[in-house]
């Protein structure tokens, strides 16, 4: 019974984050105090920001745009220093 109970808080804890824990506290009618609650919101917070920071950096238009960005990048290099290797250079 407590292993099932516990695989259903850590279940709502992945999927919704500590407002599930806050849910499980409030029908087990126990007192849920403004430090709590506060913690819960913060902690839910910090977990979808970091989320949207990893799918950002990540997602397939970003990776162009950094693969984009570094190609220009090379490309101003090797017309502000000239060409470093190639054929015909040591010539």
């Amino acid at each position: 019974m407590n292993v099932e109970i516990a695989a259903y808080i850590a279940g709502g804890m992945f999927n919704e984050g500590y407002s599930a824990v806050l849910k499980t506290m409030q029908l087990l009618d126990l007192k849920i105090g403004q430090q709590c609650n506060n913690f819960a919101k913060g902690v839910d917070k910090e977990r979808v920001t970091r989320q949207h920071r990893r799918d950002s950096f990540s997602s397939k238009e970003a990776r162009t745009a950094r693969r984009l960005e570094h190609q220009g990048e090379n490309q101003f290099f090797e017309e502000s220093e000239g060409q470093l290797y190639g054929p015909g250079i040591a010539d």
